[in-house]
């Protein structure tokens, strides 16, 4: 499970549901372990109310903490660096257990009843808006169902869970999971997952593996949604990509075509407008997006592989604190439309069995001018002075509206 550290390392398994395998309470620190740097990991498990029986891992490198929830597809609820919140204030103030929920609710909108994460997996099988669908039974007839939002995935408890910190240098602090999104006639995916930083560092390294257990070949789709508020989210903050082109998803988003990397304060009544991106990357395929506060002395990264990712999507829901003023950045396999659509523009994976899917991506923060102004100037290396293409009204290839 997971990539490999530099060795020798500590391993410690919290969770393995096959070998009865199951740790409530634990933690580990650079001082138990004599190694270099301040640095510590605790695993526990919540109680009462919606969180009842959740796990969390909250891992922390000297400065910058996150919290991984297990129990919730191996999703990052929130961080802080040296002081700043990395996440969102969300209506759903606690983290809400799976079995709470229904995602069938609101016509395929129950996914939102737990949505309160800084970054939340979409998939495996099936991600973006509800929509109808079709599958083959289990009599091998075609039958129409309805795909409910975002999927499965950010709503199924990890089978295995494991922590391994690096005793020589650069000490890596690593959570690994894996996460089985499976069903007698339907979908057999593994999520293999390892969460990964370094004391002291300003970021953490995603590594994700999905693997197709079925003997037949079967679809697949990922989308990570990543969720920003302040303080990098502020009136006057703004989204900086290598941008190839940008569409409107709808005729909402059309209206705020003009300014759609910009961001303003908090309104009441304000309407999501969402932007479909093709974005470009440099001769090793790498490419990187950022949010950045209205100073320019800070800003958030996604840096990632264009060819695993290549689909861009700017979620603008900036509207009343109380109702969630959020940014999110999410990089794709596909937009986040409904399947049917998307599998048209052959923009669904198909994987083979026994075949994977390699997933990285880098999330990095920066607190001081000098840091944002140089991460600017590889973003506009990366365009190479190519100066966007933007569409006003919303297109047939990227948009079904």
């Amino acid at each position: 499970m997971g990539l490999p550290l530099s060795k020798p390392y500590f391993s410690k398994t919290l969770t393995d549901v096959e070998k009865g395998v199951y740790v409530e309470d634990w933690s580990i620190s650079s001082e138990e372990l004599g190694v270099a740097h301040k640095w510590s990991v605790e695993k526990k498990r919540l109680h009462g109310g919606l969180p009842d029986n959740i796990d969390i891992i909250t891992v922390n490198n000297g400065e910058f903490s996150f919290i991984v929830v297990p129990t919730r597809g191996m999703s990052i609820w929130k961080g802080e660096y040296k002081g700043n919140f990395l996440g969102w204030i969300s209506p759903i103030k606690e983290l809400v257990h799976p079995h709470h929920l229904n995602l069938e609710a609101r016509g395929g909108l129950g996914w939102l009843d737990g949505f309160n994460e800084w970054i939340v997996r979409c998939g495996l099988s099936s991600l973006g808006a509800p929509g109808p669908d079709t599958i083959i039974d289990n009599m091998g007839r075609r039958k129409d169902v309805i795909l409910t939002l975002h999927g499965r995935i950010a709503n199924i408890p990890a089978s295995k869970v494991k922590v391994r910190i690096g005793l020589k240098p650069p000490f890596e602090i690593c959570v690994e999971g894996v996460v089985y999104e499976r069903s007698m006639f339907g979908p057999n995916l593994a999520l293999t997952t390892s969460i990964t930083t370094t004391p002291g560092s300003n970021s953490l390294k995603i590594s994700d593996s999905i693997t197709n257990l079925r003997g037949i070949p079967d679809e697949m789709q990922i989308l990570y949604h990543c969720n920003y508020g302040a303080p990098f989210l502020e009136e006057g903050a703004r989204f900086m990509a290598p941008i190839k082109c940008v569409s409107p998803r709808d005729s909402i988003s059309s209206r705020g075509i003009e300014g759609f990397d910009a961001f303003d304060s908090p309104k009441s009544g304000f309407i999501e407008q969402v932007y479909f991106t093709e974005l470009l990357a440099d001769e090793e395929n790498h490419t990187c997006v950022m949010l950045i506060n209205k100073g320019g002395d800070k800003a958030a990264s996604i840096s990632f592989l264009l060819n695993e990712l290549p689909c861009f999507t700017l979620w603008k829901n900036t509207g009343a604190l109380e109702d969630g003023y959020v940014v999110g950045l999410e990089p794709g396999t596909s937009f986040p439309n409904p399947k049917s659509f998307e599998r048209e523009r052959n923009r669904v994976i198909k994987l083979e069995p026994g075949k994977q899917y390699k997933v990285e991506l880098t999330f990095t923060v920066y607190l001081n001018r000098e840091e944002v102004l140089k991460t600017e100037e590889n973003i506009r290396k990366i365009a190479r002075k190519v100066k966007p293409k933007v569409f006003r009204e919303p297109i047939k290839d990227f948009s079904p509206q």
